[in-house]
């Protein structure tokens, strides 16, 4: 399990969504070879960190307006009327250019990658074979937050092999995405938490603080992020660390928001307590 960079000591003094280190940018655009039965594209598309289309092994360059019309169809799974579509793109022209606009943009991509959107009638959706990650790491997270108690191994190897560790498409700023930029946001922070409970509950103590450290990095003014932290570092045993993190905690929240930390923080670092010691959450 990997953390970004950003140095332990050094969190990043803003709140919200922050963009990842760049993608590898995408090879010359190769057109997918012809399938001679079906025209459903065989495909993943990544929308976490950024926008990436791989179809039937290839790389493919989307435009921006392109990636705009995809990133629409992923948030609102299943078949959307394209007059919804259209709004959500062009909200300030009339709705005859922007029924005009989404036509172009179809017939473009329908160019560069057939099949990959799907129209029927009155409705647009993504072709149904396209591998998305955001479906797959939100019903991975879903499956975290609902399991009570220690993680079962498949599921704990799952999320260690999981990418919680970036955004929704963090370089598009279309006022209709900022909800679902946010609640994603939200979703995976709180996965980390909990997985970083977990994982110190079961013994795997680095992967523990890392997670927790990977949230702190995210959003450094998340009290709940560095309640995380310091507990996985009671349960590994460093109250050493665990105290230089509170104090990183302090100057955080006295410079930032001119308030002193929550005092739930000095009732945790004044154990440590039998159950900080046995990985159960106070």
């Amino acid at each position: 399990m990997f953390v970004d960079g950003t140095s332990a000591r050094s969190f990043p003094p803003a709140v919200g969504i922050r963009p990842p280190a760049s993608r590898r940018p995408f090879s010359t655009p190769v057109a997918p070879a012809p399938d001679a039965g079906s025209r459903e594209p065989a495909g993943e598309l990544t929308v976490l960190g950024g926008f990436r289309l791989v179809l039937d092994g290839e790389p493919v360059d989307v435009s921006v307006t392109g990636q705009r019309l995809v990133a629409a169809l992923v948030c609102h799974s299943g078949s959307v009327a394209r007059r919804r579509i259209a709004h959500l793109l062009w909200p300030d022209t009339t709705s005859a250019r922007a029924h005009g606009n989404l036509r172009t943009v179809i017939y473009r991509l329908e160019r560069t990658c057939p099949g990959l959107v799907e129209t029927s009638g009155s409705s647009l959706r993504l072709a149904g074979g396209l591998r998305v990650d955001l479906e797959s790491s939100t019903a991975l997270a879903n499956r975290i937050l609902t399991n009570a108690g220690p993680l079962p191994a498949a599921l704990r190897t799952d999320a260690l092999e999981a990418d919680f560790y970036h955004d929704l498409l963090p370089e598009l700023d279309d006022e209709w995405l900022f909800e679902y930029q946010d609640r994603y946001h939200q979703l995976r922070l709180t996965t980390l938490e909990t997985l970083s409970s977990r994982l110190a509950g079961t013994g795997l103590h680095g992967a523990a603080v890392n997670t927790a450290l990977a949230v702190v990095h995210a959003d450094s003014l998340r009290d709940s992020a560095h309640q995380t932290l310091i507990r996985a570092c009671l349960v590994q045993g460093n109250r050493q660390e665990a105290l230089s993190y509170f104090a990183d905690y302090q100057r955080i929240f006295r410079d930032e928001l001119g308030v002193e930390p929550a005092t739930t923080m000095g009732q945790l670092l004044r154990g440590p307590s039998r159950d900080v010691e046995a990985g159960v959450e106070v």
